[in-house]
């Protein structure tokens, strides 16, 4: 059973397994009239954020289009692994599928997966990996394609533009035991350090893993409702990561926009409210199949 730790008007927080002592949670934002539920999971690079990063407005936009948005924990790299990260994931996933969905209002257990940019590529592997029948379609914003992208193998010009944080100056700052949130503030040094010398992939598992969740992804079911945004002009995770997954999908609605921006949504625009409205509008579609 889940255990409800916080209940207050506007969300329900539950928890819904451990990794040994640490506890993964999962928070409701419940829609008044249900018309679905979503499962979100937040970006970071795998190293940073934490589950309630969707920004309050187009998390609230969801809510009122009638959608419960359940925000859901994983563990933090490199004191996890990615594969560590996908099974904590897939708890989240397979507890909403047998219990959770009681508590979002709604009439079953079906469920949209939406990822940001890390999450994405979590949200996209889950879809895979763990083919459920619940499962009604992937919202994907600005996510990787491929970890071991030779783009994400060398230094990025883009992070050299910041001070240098040194490979042993980053060792620092990773902790004895695996989290589930961290502060841009306390972990962006993580990332900025693994993006600066092109050793990212080294905090997320052995290079022969990768390889294999890579390859994983490249089996997504072409048939599966999708819909993704990215702007084509991200410094931080190339826009054709997002094309060639568009191309290779049958079901698909994209929204690309020109900015120079990763994630475009990280505050209210105009550009980014435009692209939400889009995206219910294709949620409303969804349900309607």
């Amino acid at each position: 059973m889940g255990e409800k730790v916080i209940n207050c008007r506007s969300s329900q927080e539950y928890i819904f397994g451990y990794l040994g002592k640490l506890p993964l949670k999962a928070t409701f934002f419940p829609a008044t009239k249900v018309k679905g539920c979503i499962l979100y999971f937040h970006g970071g690079g795998f190293v940073f954020g934490h589950r309630n990063d969707l920004p309050t407005v187009y998390r609230q936009l969801l809510v009122e289009a009638g959608y419960t948005v359940i925000t859901l924990d994983y563990p933090l790299a490199p004191e996890a692994d990615l594969t560590t990260i996908y099974l904590a994931a897939k708890r989240g996933v397979d507890w909403f599928i047998e219990e959770g969905w009681r508590y979002s209002g709604h009439t079953n257990s079906d469920y949209i997966l939406f990822g940001r940019s890390a999450g994405g590529y979590l949200a996209t592997l889950l879809t895979t990996a763990a083919p459920y029948a619940s499962q009604k379609g992937l919202i994907r914003f600005y996510g990787y394609q491929q970890l071991l992208d030779p783009r994400f193998l060398a230094p990025s010009a883009y992070y050299l533009h910041y001070p240098k944080v040194t490979p042993s100056s980053a060792q620092h700052l990773k902790r004895t035991s695996p989290v589930t949130s961290g502060e841009l503030s306390e972990r962006f040094p993580l990332y900025l350090s693994a993006r600066q010398f092109g050793n990212w992939h080294t905090y997320l598992g052995k290079r022969q893993t990768l390889l294999e969740l890579d390859k994983q992804i490249q089996d997504f079911p072409n048939l599966m409702p999708t819909f993704l945004a990215h702007c084509e002009n991200d410094p931080d995770v190339p826009v054709q990561q997002s094309k060639d997954f568009a191309n290779q999908l049958i079901q698909t609605e994209t929204y690309w926009l020109s900015q120079a921006e990763h994630d475009f949504d990280r505050q209210e625009t105009p550009f980014a409210d435009r692209c939400y409205r889009q995206l219910i509008g294709w949620l409303d579609q969804v349900g309607k199949r």
